[in-house]
């Protein structure tokens, strides 16, 4: 077995680079931003594994299904082996944090709060620091200023598609399981029917069999147009024969890591085209690390909102908070449920208060603290 890293400006070099010298076995094992000390030499760090050649021909006839099982056993531990290292980074994090300097007890405190809510430790303490600037300057409580302060720092906008002379037109992106079809199915109802505006339903998931056939069924129920779309001139075509209706839905596949080319290709299919609006479409429940890493591998398709999705499922959402600051993109949609349309509803910057959780991370703050 041979791993190796490679250090790159984006994942479709690194591909290329894995295959020139790897081979077409390369397996993709996981995909991060590069460490400070390596910033130089790449914006990302992608790792590769595959079994060497020597292995390859020493073994004898009918092991290959043995060696593929052998990759699949390696690759689960390396990733349990990064988990393992993550909660224990996170941790030496939280307790360097607390360990800090701090004005008062007051300030101790909030400062556990945002960490019990899974806050970024480096973001805890940059909204401490400037909450309590807020609060010397306009006499607040700091817990006032901290609250104020985050909410200042919580980009919401409800609003979907880009109003012009043709349709709105929004696609949402994102992993396989993250809800998008029963999200576009929400959106089409709440956004369109409801508001009596005539709506269509395209997907671009033509990847996997039946793809499409889920998306098809909602649209018979709900009486909408429904189109499948396999390639960039398809939807454009598809686009320009909608012009005249209020509002196009895409549903797109969930790629997976290891297809990356595959969705750098969709990717540019969408990207052409100037009058569409990208979503990308995320668990709550995700761990916080895979969620960076899943934000990264939707890069190029450029989303300009987020939406979190099975918010019922989610212990803490200070993962979501610290993903939605990183990268700067107001959360358009929250979703907390299977039902349609229900369990959907506008982001606002209350409703992301509430759902970090920070008076109840505060209450047990106090009380582990008497």
């Amino acid at each position: 077995m041979r791993i190796k890293s490679y250090f790159v400006p984006d994942v479709a070099a690194a591909l290329r680079l894995a295959r020139q010298e790897l081979g077409p076995e390369a397996v993709l094992l996981e995909t991060r931003p590069a460490p400070q000390e390596a910033a130089h030499l790449g914006r990302y760090e992608v790792i590769f594994a595959t079994s060497p050649s020597a292995l390859e021909r020493s073994q004898p006839a009918g092991s290959a299904e043995d060696g593929d099982r052998a990759l699949e056993s390696l690759i689960r531990e390396v990733g349990r082996l990064r988990r393992e290292l993550e909660r224990v980074r996170a941790s030496m994090a939280r307790a360097n944090l607390l360990a800090g300097p701090v004005t008062g007890a007051d300030e101790g405190r909030l400062l556990a709060g945002l960490l019990e809510a899974e806050l970024e430790p480096d973001l805890a303490r940059e909204v401490l620091e400037a909450a309590r600037a807020r609060s010397s300057s306009l006499g607040l409580e700091l817990q006032q200023a901290v609250e104020d302060e985050l909410a200042s720092r919580c980009a919401t906008d409800g609003r979907i598609g880009r109003r012009g002379q043709g349709a709105r037109v929004v696609a949402l992106v994102g992993p396989s399981g993250s809800g998008k079809t029963t999200t576009l199915v929400k959106l089409a109802v709440r956004e369109g029917i409801a508001q009596r505006q005539s709506v269509e339903l395209l997907s671009l998931d033509n990847y996997r069999v039946g793809g499409a056939e889920q998306l098809r069924q909602f649209a018979a129920i709900l009486g909408l147009p429904f189109r499948a779309v396999t390639s960039g001139h398809g939807l454009e075509q598809a686009l320009r024969e909608s012009v005249r209706k209020d509002l196009v839905l895409i549903d797109t596949p969930g790629f997976n890591a290891a297809e990356q080319e595959e969705a750098a290709e969709m990717a540019r299919w969408l990207c052409s085209q100037p009058e569409l609006e990208c979503h990308l479409v995320l668990t709550s429940s995700t761990r916080p690390a895979d969620l960076w890493r899943v934000a990264e591998r939707f890069e190029p398709f450029r989303a300009s909102k987020l939406i979190f999705t099975r918010l019922d499922e989610a212990g803490s959402c200070g993962a979501l908070w610290s993903l939605m600051m990183r990268l700067a993109k107001p959360v358009s949609f929250l979703c907390g449920g299977q039902r349609i349309p229900e369990d959907i509803e506008a982001a606002t910057a209350v409703r992301m208060l509430e759902l970090l959780g920070l008076k109840g991370c505060l209450h047990r703050a106090v009380g582990a603290a008497a």
